[in-house]
């Protein structure tokens, strides 16, 4: 496989499976089995509603704007692969275009709407996808004309090396991601043990996959493993304590004696 088809090949996989699993992440919110979404439609609202216009039609109207844009920047990725498999240049170069425009279109809403709500993180994240793709446009229509790529190829040792090592890495991951699975999607609803902090205080400590049940099932289980107390607070720590958005919640129980 010579390295400028070998190139062009990898910037247009990336793109597709990019967008197909950025659509799959709007499409399953969540944790569920083997995927973890992120509730984009909440993220949204809770953007606007930073701005008074905490109306779930605004956030509805954004997100379909967003996806959108996603699924057509995803079908002409989708079109300009198979082109190029079908080896019409032509048509892949329009495809790819189309592509690439809708990926900068896209971004840049992204990057004004991180602006307007300050997240400067997601700011930062789109702001680098934004000239990734600008990127892989120079790349894919100069391959002919970069040095770099003139005596890059590939032989059958190494496509078969490469190949086996793809192959043992995969199934390691996919082990893993299973037994991952086996061991962990339980922590959704499992109770969790409260640990005594002082005579009247617990704490609570979630994991990062608990959810609503788990936090419902805990405090069930807080209420059958002290019979002789009972709730009158339940309050966590302030958002400036908390090390990041991976972190679990953690809750304090306080309670009294009956």
């Amino acid at each position: 496989m010579i390295g400028k088809d070998l190139i062009r090949y990898f910037i247009l996989i990336y793109w597709t499976l990019f967008w197909l699993l950025n659509i799959v992440d709007k499409i399953i919110g969540g944790a569920h089995l083997l995927f973890v979404g992120k509730d984009r439609f909440a993220q949204i609202q809770r953007f606007f509603d930073s701005l008074g216009l905490g109306g779930p039609i605004i956030a509805n109207v954004a997100l379909i704007i967003t996806a959108g844009l996603e699924t057509f920047a995803f079908v002409f990725f989708c079109g300009a692969l198979y082109h190029f498999v079908m080896k019409n240049i032509d048509a892949t170069r329009s495809w790819f275009f189309m592509g690439i425009a809708l990926t900068l279109i896209t971004f840049t809403y992204f990057t004004v709407g991180d602006q307007v709500f300050g997240d400067h993180f997601e700011l930062l994240e789109h702001g680098l996808f934004w000239f990734i793709a600008l990127l892989s446009w120079i790349i894919f229509i100069r391959a002919d004309k970069i040095q770099l790529f003139d005596k890059l190829f590939i032989g059958k040792n190494q496509i078969t090396a490469s190949t086996t090592f793809a192959v043992v890495i995969t199934a390691i991951t996919t082990f893993s991601i299973f037994w991952h699975n086996h061991t962990s999607f339980v922590e959704r609803t499992q109770a969790v043990n409260a640990v005594r902090i002082t005579d009247n205080k617990y704490k609570i400590q979630f994991p990062f996959l608990a959810g609503s049940k788990a936090f419902e099932n805990s405090i069930s289980k807080f209420k059958a493993d002290h019979p002789a107390e009972s709730i009158v607070n339940i309050f966590t720590a302030p958002t400036q304590l908390r090390l990041g958005e991976s972190d679990g919640l953690i809750i304090y129980v306080q309670t009294e004696k009956k």
